[in-house]
């Protein structure tokens, strides 16, 4: 049997062990995407794994967001957003919109990307995606939590999910 008191605790001010403990969400890799009105910069995103959907009725995602990133900024000027649930075989774009944003300036023009209804950047060959207009735009902690109203669903191909935990891409195979 093993011991009840397996476990170190920890105050949750103890920034580097919540990190650490956080790093075992096995999470899947989404690239979130926006269009903004910004004829310079029409188009952006950023790979995120802080993503849930929070109700089927009404339908509503929720993205998180570092409230000092550029992933918080085009949120925050967006009016509509999409997220792409990235497959297996697409690491290299999680490792793309991953990278910094003066970093990705010249990633849309080498991408295959369709549009939905709003003019934002789907990916293909994504599982699927999720469209939605900004609902909510929440302050929680030193993160911005992002409610969208989804306004439509994308199936892609099927496939595995690519995931990230403790610094590392996989996928989740059935057991």
């Amino acid at each position: 049997m093993a011991d009840s008191n397996a476990f170190e605790t920890f105050a949750p001010s103890d920034g580097e062990r919540y990190r650490s403990l956080a790093r075992l969400w096995a999470a899947s890799v989404t690239v979130v995407t926006v269009r903004s009105d910004d004829a310079e910069r029409p188009d952006d995103g950023f790979t995120a794994t802080a993503f849930l959907t929070v109700s089927i009725d009404p339908p509503i995602v929720l993205v998180s967001a570092t409230k000092s990133s550029s992933a918080a900024a085009m949120l925050r000027g967006a009016g509509a957003f999409a997220v792409s649930l990235l497959s297996r075989d697409q690491r290299a774009l999680a490792d793309a919109f991953a990278q910094p944003h003066e970093r990705r300036n010249s990633l849309w023009s080498d991408l295959p990307i369709v549009r939905d209804h709003a003019g934002v950047g789907l990916l293909n060959g994504a599982l699927g995606a999720f469209s939605a207009t900004v609902r909510e735009l929440v302050d929680a902690g030193d993160h911005t939590l992002v409610l969208g109203d989804v306004t439509a669903l994308h199936l892609g191909p099927p496939g595995d999910a690519l995931v990230y935990r403790d610094r590392s891409y996989g996928s989740v195979e059935p057991l």
